[in-house]
């Protein structure tokens, strides 16, 4: 990790900072809907309060079962609005935003941590534009078992533990040459050549993906530094069909068709059809209904044939790719 990891920062022992104290201007109402906050809710509003004069926190408690609203009540100049009843997080943003009494808000999610700057920067807008985001960047800290790695035939390293007289019979046998990133199946190999090898299920170890601080001592040269994670979740179909449904039914009915949000109903329709949750009626009816300038933009039979090929295995996606792209084509 460099010097300004932002790791570092997130588990650091933070001196409070209330950024109003030290402003000249005016402060500004800050808005956050919860519905439970991960492990670093309470260093993130150290980032808030650091970053931005709030004048008023307002939280939008959509239901907390978690510490949240505990946390959040020990720092200054907080409102707690109960909006447990409520089903939708854009109804409660709306409602938060009805409370707001400065000219200048700002909006943050509870996952959120800001780094410093970020107020300055953000700030120098405001007469240019009614409403602007910045880009971001993900930090990624989530456990879960890497089921493809603890099937596999082949050996990961990481936490081993084994017999010196065993290595014995072959380690002279190694040389300085090519045994990098590979020794833990070598050596696997060779154990069970000359003793016993397997992998044990009562305990595990914790594997770290994350930079290194220094990138070069790994293998000579700067190695290649981290540009996404993909993260897949258990099957749930019920939430998938609940985000799904919500998703596209709220794009139609509060905007216009664009290219970008005709490709956010699409693969909303195409997850649907994917667990078997899509109306193609239902869907027909809200168009019409709550907003008919969507009908021409949706082709449902080119969207069936997409859920068909994502939910095929590799081998039938590599047979019938061709004959249905023809016909994919042609619609």
């Amino acid at each position: 990790m460099s010097q300004d990891s932002i790791f570092r920062e997130y588990y650091s022992q933070p001196t409070f900072i209330d950024r109003l104290e030290q402003y000249d201007d005016e402060g500004i109402d800050v808005i956050i809907p919860v519905i439970n906050t991960n492990e670093l809710w309470e260093r993130n509003l150290h980032s808030f309060y650091r970053e931005i004069p709030i004048n008023r926190l307002l939280i939008g408690d959509g239901g907390c079962t978690d510490e949240t609203i505990k946390i959040v009540e020990q720092f200054p100049r907080v409102e707690i609005i109960d909006q447990s009843e409520y089903e939708t997080q854009g109804y409660c943003i709306k409602e938060l935003i009805e409370h707001v009494e400065t000219e200048i808000f700002v909006y943050l999610h509870a996952d959120v941590f800001l780094p410093e700057g970020w107020f300055d920067e953000m700030y120098q807008y405001r007469d240019d534009l009614d409403w602007y985001e910045c880009y971001r960047r993900h930090t990624v800290l989530a456990e879960y078992p890497n089921e493809r790695q603890n099937n596999a035939t082949r050996a990961y390293s990481g936490s081993q533990m084994g017999r010196k007289e065993t290595f014995d019979k072959f380690i002279d046998d190694i040389d300085d040459d090519f045994l990098q990133r590979n020794e833990d199946i070598v050596f696997a190999e060779l154990v069970k050549e000359h003793g016993e090898y397997d992998r044990i299920d009562d305990t595990f170890h914790y594997h770290q993906v994350m930079e290194r601080q220094d990138p070069e001592s790994s293998f000579g040269e700067d190695e290649p530094q981290i540009t996404s994670v993909s993260i897949e979740k258990e099957s749930a179909p019920e939430w998938e069909r609940k985000v799904a449904e919500m998703q596209w039914k709220g794009i139609v009915r509060y905007t216009s068709p664009k290219p970008y949000l005709i490709n956010t109903v699409e693969g909303s329709i195409v997850q649907l059809m994917k667990i078997g949750a899509f109306d193609e009626d239902e869907f027909t009816s809200f168009v019409q209904e709550e907003n008919p300038q969507w009908e021409d933009h949706i082709n449902i039979q080119k969207l069936y044939i997409r859920s068909k090929i994502r939910s095929s295995t590799q081998t039938v996606k590599d047979n019938a790719w061709g004959a249905l792209k023809m016909i994919y084509d042609r619609l």
